[in-house]
């Protein structure tokens, strides 16, 4: 953004509205390729929402009019001129253009231009989780009517979310009044607020829909993960299968704990077995991957990951949901049972 002083007053353009972009809008993209001058190039919305992997936020327009090296900053606009978007990327396979161009909406630029105006700088706001989606089989899990909203896979320690009381496991279908469809939704929504300030969160946890008030931090680039923190040696059982979903576990031995850099105090169930063409295998389990608590109840051996899991089918559940250590992260995985 740039201040200018000028002795007269300067053409400009309006903001347009991009959450009424529709596929198939007419758009006309603005710059200044390869700097021979600028150009102006038509073309239609191809898709919404895209994700180029750049960032959390990411929420691009996809459109199909050519878009160079030079036009990067140049606005995209709609039939009747008003700014819809801000030209940004481009996929292609040889440097040119292929008419896949993305541009960020308009609704999003404008907020970080009136930030910029207001302070001078970008502060987006921090809650501290690990988040993942809500699959039909993670619903069936946790009893929710249909998948939707953003999984807790880990809370980490001494973060807002943690002083607010948000649980691993805590499925966030809202925040600040907005619904949050997916991982993404709550992203965007929790940089949107400044730090400092209070929200109310919309939790389903156990079976019940709760609010839960969380006053948002700052985001930084040091968050570090939560640990279980659970104590106690670990049980001699060994070699336990669960065949119904095709997983073979063991308990972490020394010998395991060294070979996948496990923490002393690390406790569940490590996987030794994955039957390829079982539940397991589809649902993304992996060998040396750690069950650490079982339909949301913490398991501290194979045995109890064994029983637990039993207990889950016998009650009549579609899936049995399965919070697992890989590597530095932590992730919900649902696995179905089979049919009959």
């Amino acid at each position: 953004m740039l201040k200018i002083k000028a002795s007269k007053p300067l053409p400009t353009v309006k903001w347009g509205d991009s959450d009424k972009l529709m596929t198939g809008d007419q758009v006309l993209a603005i710059g200044n390729p390869f700097g021979i001058g600028t150009t102006v190039t038509a073309g239609i919305v191809s898709a919404r929402g895209r994700d180029l992997h750049s960032g959390p936020f990411d929420d691009f327009i996809q459109i199909d009019a050519p878009i160079n090296h030079g036009n990067s900053g140049g606005p995209l606009v709609d039939v009747a001129g008003n700014v819809i978007g801000i030209d940004t990327a481009i996929f292609s396979p040889n440097g040119g253009s292929v008419g896949v161009g993305f541009a960020i909406p308009s609704n999003q630029a404008q907020k970080v231009v009136a930030k910029l105006m207001k302070g001078g700088n970008i502060e987006y706001g921090y809650l501290g989780v690990q988040i993942q989606p809500v699959t039909q089989d993670v619903a069936s899990a946790i009893g929710l009517d249909h998948p939707g909203g953003a999984l807790v896979a880990q809370v980490t320690d001494g973060s807002p979310a943690a002083k607010a009381g948000i649980e691993t496991g805590d499925v966030i279908t809202g925040f600040g009044g907005q619904e949050i469809k997916d991982p993404k939704d709550l992203s965007r929504a929790v940089a949107d607020v400044p730090p400092g300030a209070k929200e109310t969160l919309s939790v389903w946890r156990n079976g019940k829909a709760m609010q839960i008030s969380a006053d948002v931090g700052r985001n930084t680039e040091d968050a570090q993960t939560a640990s279980n923190g659970e104590e106690g040696k670990p049980s001699a059982e060994q070699g336990l299968g669960v065949p119904s979903l095709g997983l073979g576990l063991t308990d972490l031995t020394p010998d395991i704990r060294q070979e996948l850099n496990l923490a002393d105090n690390q406790r569940g169930a490590v996987i030794e077995r994955v039957n390829p063409d079982k539940a397991a295998s589809a649902a993304g389990l992996q060998l040396g991957d750690v069950i650490v608590a079982v339909d949301r109840t913490p398991v501290k051996s194979a045995r109890q990951a064994n029983q637990a899991i039993a207990e889950a089918g016998k009650s009549g559940k579609k899936s049995v949901l399965l919070l697992v250590d890989r590597g530095d992260a932590q992730i919900f995985v649902a696995v179905p049972f089979a049919a009959g």
